[in-house]
Protein backbone atom coordinates (compact mmCIF):
# COMPACT_ATOMS: atom_id res chain seq x y z
CA UNK A 1 0.00 0.00 0.00
CA UNK A 2 2.42 2.24 0.85
CA UNK A 3 4.23 1.53 -2.31
CA UNK A 4 1.07 2.41 -4.20
CA UNK A 5 0.90 5.55 -2.47
CA UNK A 6 4.34 7.05 -3.25
CA UNK A 7 3.85 5.87 -6.72
CA UNK A 8 0.55 7.79 -7.03
CA UNK A 9 2.46 10.78 -5.55
CA UNK A 10 5.54 10.69 -7.49
CA UNK A 11 3.09 10.55 -11.03
CA UNK A 12 1.16 13.29 -9.63
CA UNK A 13 3.92 15.56 -9.03
CA UNK A 14 5.36 14.69 -12.40
CA UNK A 15 2.01 15.39 -14.22
CA UNK A 16 1.97 18.80 -11.58
CA UNK A 17 5.70 19.75 -13.33
CA UNK A 18 5.13 18.45 -16.73
CA UNK A 19 3.79 21.76 -18.96
CA UNK A 20 7.09 23.12 -17.47
CA UNK A 21 8.80 20.68 -19.21
CA UNK A 22 7.03 19.34 -22.10
CA UNK A 23 4.93 21.82 -24.29
CA UNK A 24 1.66 21.21 -25.30
CA UNK A 25 0.27 19.99 -21.68
CA UNK A 26 -1.23 21.63 -19.74
CA UNK A 27 -2.83 20.71 -15.99
CA UNK A 28 -4.82 22.83 -14.19
CA UNK A 29 -3.42 22.01 -10.58
CA UNK A 30 -2.02 19.97 -8.37
CA UNK A 31 -5.69 18.23 -7.78
CA UNK A 32 -5.97 18.01 -11.25
CA UNK A 33 -2.50 16.27 -11.40
CA UNK A 34 -3.29 13.80 -8.93
CA UNK A 35 -6.89 13.48 -11.15
CA UNK A 36 -5.25 12.54 -14.12
CA UNK A 37 -2.57 10.08 -12.29
CA UNK A 38 -5.67 8.34 -10.71
CA UNK A 39 -7.39 7.74 -14.27
CA UNK A 40 -3.96 7.19 -16.15
CA UNK A 41 -3.90 4.16 -13.65
CA UNK A 42 -7.74 3.10 -13.63
CA UNK A 43 -7.52 3.21 -17.81
CA UNK A 44 -3.80 1.10 -17.42
CA UNK A 45 -5.70 -1.42 -15.27
CA UNK A 46 -8.83 -1.45 -16.89
CA UNK A 47 -7.79 -1.68 -20.83
CA UNK A 48 -3.83 -1.53 -20.58
CA UNK A 49 -3.50 -5.05 -20.40
CA UNK A 50 -5.92 -5.25 -23.90
CA UNK A 51 -4.37 -2.71 -25.66
CA UNK A 52 -1.09 -4.13 -24.64
CA UNK A 53 -1.72 -7.23 -26.48
CA UNK A 54 -3.27 -5.18 -29.76
CA UNK A 55 -0.16 -3.20 -30.06
CA UNK A 56 2.03 -6.44 -29.86
CA UNK A 57 0.54 -7.88 -32.09
CA UNK A 58 0.77 -5.16 -34.40
CA UNK A 59 4.59 -4.66 -33.75
CA UNK A 60 5.10 -8.68 -34.43
CA UNK A 61 6.39 -7.88 -38.10
CA UNK A 62 8.59 -4.50 -36.99
CA UNK A 63 9.92 -6.42 -34.10
CA UNK A 64 11.35 -9.47 -36.24
CA UNK A 65 12.44 -7.39 -39.02
CA UNK A 66 14.67 -4.96 -36.00
CA UNK A 67 15.59 -8.23 -34.28
CA UNK A 68 13.15 -7.59 -31.72
CA UNK A 69 13.88 -3.68 -30.69
CA UNK A 70 11.23 -2.48 -31.98
CA UNK A 71 8.99 -4.67 -29.25
CA UNK A 72 11.03 -1.99 -26.33
CA UNK A 73 8.50 0.59 -27.90
CA UNK A 74 5.19 -1.11 -27.10
CA UNK A 75 5.34 -0.42 -23.59
CA UNK A 76 6.07 3.28 -24.86
CA UNK A 77 3.06 3.45 -27.26
CA UNK A 78 0.57 2.12 -24.86
CA UNK A 79 1.05 4.28 -22.52
CA UNK A 80 0.91 7.15 -24.81
CA UNK A 81 -2.59 6.15 -26.24
CA UNK A 82 -3.64 5.87 -22.20
CA UNK A 83 -2.04 9.57 -21.67
CA UNK A 84 -4.22 11.15 -24.80
CA UNK A 85 -7.14 9.21 -23.36
CA UNK A 86 -6.79 10.29 -19.83
CA UNK A 87 -6.53 13.72 -21.65
CA UNK A 88 -9.41 13.58 -23.55
CA UNK A 89 -11.25 12.56 -20.18
CA UNK A 90 -10.41 15.03 -17.63
CA UNK A 91 -11.23 19.00 -18.22
CA UNK A 92 -8.06 20.22 -15.89
CA UNK A 93 -5.67 18.34 -18.00
CA UNK A 94 -4.34 18.72 -21.47
CA UNK A 95 -2.13 17.27 -24.23
CA UNK A 96 -2.60 19.05 -27.49
CA UNK A 97 -0.03 16.52 -29.63
CA UNK A 98 0.94 13.25 -30.10
CA UNK A 99 4.46 13.98 -29.46
CA UNK A 100 3.28 15.59 -25.72
CA UNK A 101 2.24 12.47 -24.99
CA UNK A 102 5.26 10.52 -26.14
CA UNK A 103 7.72 12.57 -24.03
CA UNK A 104 5.52 12.24 -20.84
CA UNK A 105 5.43 8.53 -21.53
CA UNK A 106 8.90 8.56 -21.70
CA UNK A 107 9.66 11.14 -18.46
CA UNK A 108 6.86 8.51 -16.49
CA UNK A 109 8.34 5.05 -17.91
CA UNK A 110 12.04 6.68 -16.36
CA UNK A 111 10.16 7.69 -13.03
CA UNK A 112 8.81 4.31 -13.10
CA UNK A 113 11.21 2.76 -13.81
CA UNK A 114 13.45 4.43 -11.06
CA UNK A 115 11.36 3.16 -8.54
CA UNK A 116 11.07 -0.30 -9.42
CA UNK A 117 14.52 -0.27 -9.11
CA UNK A 118 14.86 1.43 -5.70
CA UNK A 119 12.29 -1.13 -4.73
CA UNK A 120 14.97 -4.19 -6.15
CA UNK A 121 18.00 -2.18 -3.41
Amino acid sequence: MKRLLTKLVLVSLTIAVSPQLIGGVSVGGIGDAVRAALMYGLLYVVVGWLLSAVVGLLAIVPGILTLGLFFFLVPVIVHTILLKWTAGILHGFTIRTWTAALLLSVLLGLLNFLIDRRKDD
